[in-house]
Order: C-alpha cells, then sequence, then structure tokens
C-alpha cells in the first residue's frame, strides 16, 4: 500500500527535535480536524509555534503550508471514508432532532453541492464525455454496490431513445468474461463509483484501459484510483455528504437530456413510439 503523510509522520516523528516531536504526536492523533487549521491555529491546538510548523512542513519536503494540509485533507479521506460514512452523519445531526431539520439539511446540502457541481473542468469534462457516448458503438455502464442503482438508472432512461446501452451491473460474476470477450475498442465503458470503489470497479477499468476501451468516469472525488485509466472524469466532490447521490444523478440526469437533444428528431420518435405501446395496451393507467 502506497505510503501517505500520516505514515511518513510516524515513521520520522521519534528522530524529530522534541517540539516538532509534539507536533507529530498531535497530527497523528487529530489529522481530521488539522485539514481546515490555518498555520496559528495548528500552532495553538498543539502547544507549539507556528515556527515549529513550518520548519516539520520543510522537513517533510512540502512547498508549502497549503500543499501539507492538502495531503492531510486526502490522508483523512482514504482511511476515514466509508460508504455509509454520511448516511452515519445524518444520524448524529443534533439539527436532525428538530421536526423537519433533516429535511431542510439535506435540501440545503444538496443545493450546496449541486451548485458547485458546474466548475469550468467539470464543463469541459461533461462536454467531452458526451462526445465519447455519442460516438461510442455501445455504451456500457458500470457501477457496483452503492453506484449499481445509478448505472441501472442511466441505462434505463437512456434505453426509451437509444438502444445502444450494454449493461455490465447485471451478472456481476460473468463481468470479467463479458469485458474480455465482448467490448472492443469502438465501445465506451462509462463507470459510476462513489468512494470507496470496490476492487472489481478498479480491475474491470484497468482490464478496458489495457484492451485499448475509452473511459468515461463520474466519481465523488478526484481521489478515486480509477481517475488513472480514465480519458474524461467528472468530480463532483461530494464525499462524505448526504446528497452526494443526488449529484452524480444530475450529472445523469443532464447527460441523458443533451443526449436526447443531439440525436433528435429520432430520439423523440422512439419515444413517441413507446408511449403509442403503453396507451395500446393499457400498461399505463390515465384515469382510474
Amino acid at each position: 500500500m502506497q505510503e501517505n503523510i500520516i505514515d511518513e509522520i510516524a515513521k520520522i516523528k521519534d528522530v524529530l527535535p522534541k517540539k516538532q516531536q509534539k507536533l507529530c504526536h498531535y497530527l497523528v492523533m487529530n489529522y481530521e480536524q488539522v485539514g481546515v487549521m490555518t498555520v496559528a491555529e495548528l500552532a495553538e491546538a498543539a502547544g507549539v509555534g507556528t515556527t515549529t510548523v513550518m520548519r516539520l512542513v520543510q522537513t517533510l519536503d512540502y512547498p508549502s503550508f497549503s500543499a501539507f494540509k492538502k495531503d492531510l485533507l486526502n490522508a483523512a479521506l482514504m482511511r476515514t471514508t466509508t460508504s455509509y460514512r454520511g448516511l452515519k452523519q445524518s444520524f448524529n445531526d443534533p439539527a436532525g432532532n428538530a421536526a423537519g431539520d433533516c429535511f431542510s439539511g439535506v435540501i440545503s446540502d444538496g443545493i450546496c453541492m449541486l451548485e458547485n457541481l458546474g466548475t469550468p473542468s467539470n464543463r469541459q469534462q461533461f462536454d467531452r464525455i458526451l462526445q465519447m457516448l455519442l460516438g461510442a458503438r455501445r455504451i456500457c455502464p458500470l457501477g457496483l454496490r452503492s453506484s449499481r442503482p445509478l448505472a441501472l438508472y442511466f441505462e434505463y432512461a437512456v434505453n426509451s431513445f437509444y438502444p445502444h446501452v450494454m449493461q455490465l451491473a447485471h451478472d456481476l460474476d460473468y463481468v470479467y468474461d463479458r469485458v474480455s470477450l465482448y467490448l472492443e475498442p469502438g465501445d465506451v465503458l462509462l463507470v459510476i463509483s462513489i468512494w470507496p470503489c470496490t476492487k472489481k470497479t478498479i480491475d474491470v477499468a484497468q482490464m478496458c484501459h489495457d484492451q485499448g476501451i475509452p473511459i468515461a468516469l463520474i466519481t465523488n472525488t478526484s481521489l478515486n484510483p480509477i481517475t488513472k485509466f480514465a480519458d474524461a472524469v467528472i468530480d463532483t466532490n461530494s464525499v462524505n455528504h448526504i446528497s452526494g447521490d443526488t449529484v452524480i444523478l444530475a450529472v445523469l440526469e443532464a447527460l441523458v437530456a443533451e443526449m436526447g437533444r443531439r440525436t433528435a428528431p429520432q430520439s423523440i420518435e422512439n419515444i413517441e413510439r413507446i408511449e403509442r405501446i403503453l396507451t395500446d395496451h393499457n400498461v399505463v393507467l390515465k384515469e382510474y
């Protein structure tokens, strides 16, 4: 496993001067909180001077405190995040004690996440993914565990007008077989991967990469290891947010809508054909 900053601090702390040892001990025990502190706040909390903080930053070969703090945030994310953490946090939120507060909190969190989604990078990557999907022989969605319902939803939504989809989230015991035998460079693997991602998702992405199959990734953090295999990445930056899935769903909805717009009028004709069939066979009751 790759060594991170917490491992490095723990390894060197015993050979450092006493004040830096004291700072290292604080960092190892409280690294989750340090990522949002200033130099002065960290120094005060650890009981050392700001000079000691900056000396340790230099000892660890960081060009600035900001770079040091960024790696602490990443280390905290890698060590503490599970697919259930956001849900657990919502259970412990004191605001949830009052009737309706939890409902309002989820809405507020979702709005904040959606407002932060439209970064210049994400807009550029959205266009890139759209071109990849529309130019593909087949779109092959993949999502496992908590990401699987999102992959299935994408298939459901786009299949109503665009039939060139081969879902990989079905029959997961045979996903390696399907990738090795049936996927070709003209296909596109659309990976929906909520951190922490599964080993199988990473394995399949690497297999596709090795076979020359383009990969589009929608994830909630740029720390996702699949980013190194992907040709385009949308990062919703929504780890540990209770509305994290909502933001990824919004990306999928936007992709489906734009695919439908760009393949019109055929996409509209396909949907209208389905509507007529449903009406003719009384599948959906319009009056009761």
